[in-house]
C-alpha cells in the first residue's frame, strides 16, 4: 500500500514541477526520501508522507494566492519552487523507528502503523530551518534572489525573536515573504496538513 500512495504522491509532483526541475534533481529526491519523510514529529504532517504533502498543500496555496491577489515574482515558477521546497531541510531532520509488531511503542498507532518519529542526531545542520532548505535546493538548482529570501523567511514570527527585524526587512524588499508565510500557516493550521 506504501508503494502505491508513494507513488500517487511521486505523480502529483511531477505534474505539478517536472517541467521546472532538472531529472537529476527528482531522482535525488525520491532517493532521499522527500515523498515518504514526515513533516514534524508533534505537529501537521507527522507522519509518513507527511513532507510531500504538507509543501504539496503549501504550493498549491500559494499558487492561489498568487492568481487571486495578482502577486508579481521575479520569475514565473517561483511559487511552485517556494512553496514545494520551503521546508526542503526536513528530508533528513526524522527519522521513523518502527515497533515491532503486536507492541506498543511511544507514538502509538497511526494510519495503521505503529511508529515513532525521532530526530535524526546524525543531521549536520539542525538549526537554520529556513537556511538548511535553501543549502540543499542551492545544490541542485539556481534560485532568485526573491526565492532564497521567501524559503528563508517561511516561518514569518514565529523565527527567534532576534530575527524579527531581519523578517520585517525581507519582507519590505519582497512583499511575497509574507505570502509564503501565508500560505504555510493555510497549509498547516487551517487545513491540518
Amino acid at each position: 500500500m506504501l508503494f502505491n500512495v508513494t507513488e500517487a504522491r511521486i505523480k502529483a509532483f511531477e505534474e505539478m514541477m517536472g517541467k521546472h526541475l532538472p531529472a537529476a534533481f527528482i531522482d535525488w529526491l525520491k532517493e532521499n526520501g522527500f515523498f515518504t519523510a514526515p513533516a514534524s514529529r508533534n505537529h501537521h504532517g507527522n507522519y509518513e508522507g507527511g513532507l510531500f504533502d504538507h509543501s504539496y498543500a503549501v504550493a498549491e496555496q500559494l499558487k492561489q494566492l498568487t492568481k487571486a491577489n495578482r502577486l508579481k515574482w521575479e520569475h514565473p515558477r517561483s511559487p511552485l519552487v517556494v512553496g514545494m521546497f520551503h521546508d526542503l531541510c526536513k528530508i533528513d531532520t526524522y527519522t521513523i523507528a518502527m515497533d515491532n509488531p503486536g507492541v506498543e511503542m511511544f507514538g502509538g498507532e497511526v494510519k495503521g502503523r505503529t511508529y515513532v518519529i525521532e530526530y535524526n542526531d546524525d543531521d549536520l545542520l539542525l538549526d537554520g530551518h529556513g537556511d538548511k532548505s535553501v543549502m540543499y535546493l542551492a545544490q541542485h538548482m539556481k534560485l532568485t534572489p526573491e526565492e532564497v529570501m521567501c524559503i528563508r523567511w517561511h516561518m514569518g514570527a514565529f523565527d527567534e525573536k532576534h530575527n524579527w527585524k531581519y523578517y520585517t526587512a525581507a519582507v519590505k524588499k519582497y512583499p511575497n515573504v509574507l505570502w509564503t508565510h501565508t500560505a504555510d500557516m493555510i497549509a498547516s493550521q487551517i487545513m491540518g496538513v
